[in-house]
């Protein structure tokens, strides 16, 4: 069973504290050194870069083995920042996603976009489906399963050459290795389901699989091919592992999903809420969250014209379905 519900499940006055996330004033709060205003792009930032040697070998390693690893790009400041907002909403009872709130964690997207120009072309840009994790003994105990993040089978995710079109980017903000949960791949030229058989995850050569651990401030990069997961926390732990995932994608191609973020425009609190709303109930299939929490997903999206619209379509008529069970 997924260890994220825990979030939500501790609190004995879940409901009145789910009321509570349409406030600001309470994130303002809890993440004082941060920013909650209605444009977190209000003009140029300083773009993130790969250093030279990172990025002659992301380049190819991208193509031949799926994923990318460098060295520190977000300064050691953003990141701290980042962990202890995380540890401060946590603590008030909230989720690590609604980190994804504040005016810092989408200029980090935005500067990430830029580094990761080399590998995905001009112009590139994140999606709104996103995760921030923290994993420790006390908290959600280990990352996710092993899985593969085959979410647009219907479209290619590679160019030719092997060159993805959409990644996963794994930006930690705290240290990470074998003991806080790093991530772990199967490198994709050695994953012997691949390319035929990519639902399946058994494999035989242990010693082909490939710890990940990172500095804050890393960008890990990985396609939609690659089996990977996150490890469990080990009480020898020093800090918790803190991260997020975010998808980026080329700009050559449509959009894979319904969350396209346009840096040029604004990007109001509510509608931050109706985004990490949708990502909570896109998950919810492997998370199960307790019912108010649906709920509170369902209110925040409905908050807005459109906002239903940041659904997948068979997720989006889903919940159009529940809401007209409630009035028959």
């Amino acid at each position: 069973m997924s260890s994220e519900p825990w979030y939500f499940t501790r609190n004995s006055d879940l409901e009145a504290k789910l009321e509570r996330v349409h406030d600001p004033s309470l994130w303002r709060g809890l993440a004082p050194a941060l920013n909650l205003t209605d444009d977190p792009f209000p003009g140029a930032v300083e773009p993130y870069a790969l250093n030279d040697e990172d990025l002659n070998q992301a380049r190819t390693q991208v193509r031949e083995e799926g994923y990318l690893h460098s060295t520190p790009s977000i300064p050691a400041e953003i990141c701290q920042q980042m962990a202890e907002a995380v540890g401060n909403i946590i603590a008030a009872g909230y989720h690590p996603i609604f980190l994804s709130l504040y005016d810092e964690y989408w200029q980090i997207l935005k500067r990430t976009s830029a580094a990761l120009e080399p590998i995905l072309g001009p112009n590139c840009y994140p999606l709104a489906d996103y995760w921030v994790w923290s994993i420790s003994l006390e908290t959600s105990g280990s990352g996710w399963t092993p899985h593969r993040d085959l979410q647009f089978r219907d479209r290619p995710t590679l160019r030719e050459d092997g060159a993805p079109l959409l990644v996963t980017a794994w930006l930690p903000f705290t240290d990470t290795g074998p003991l806080n949960g790093c991530m772990y791949v199967m490198p994709t030229d050695r994953d012997p389901n691949l390319p035929d058989n990519p639902d399946n995850f058994g494999f035989a050569n242990l010693q082909d699989v490939r710890a990940l651990p990172a500095r804050a401030g890393s960008i890990l990069a990985w396609n939609q091919q690659i089996l990977h997961w996150g490890s469990a926390a080990s009480k020898w732990a020093k800090n918790p592992r803190i991260s997020t995932g975010v998808y980026f994608q080329s700009a050559d191609v449509e959009p894979f999903g319904p969350r396209p973020i346009d840096f040029q425009k604004e990007l109001p609190f509510q509608q931050r809420l109706a985004y990490l709303a949708a990502n909570l109930l896109a998950y919810h299939q492997w998370h199960r969250y307790p019912e108010p929490v649906l709920e509170m997903a369902i209110r925040c999206l409905q908050a807005g014209p459109g906002y239903l619209d940041m659904l997948p379509p068979a997720l989006k008529a889903a919940v159009e379905a529940r809401l007209r069970a409630r009035t028959s």
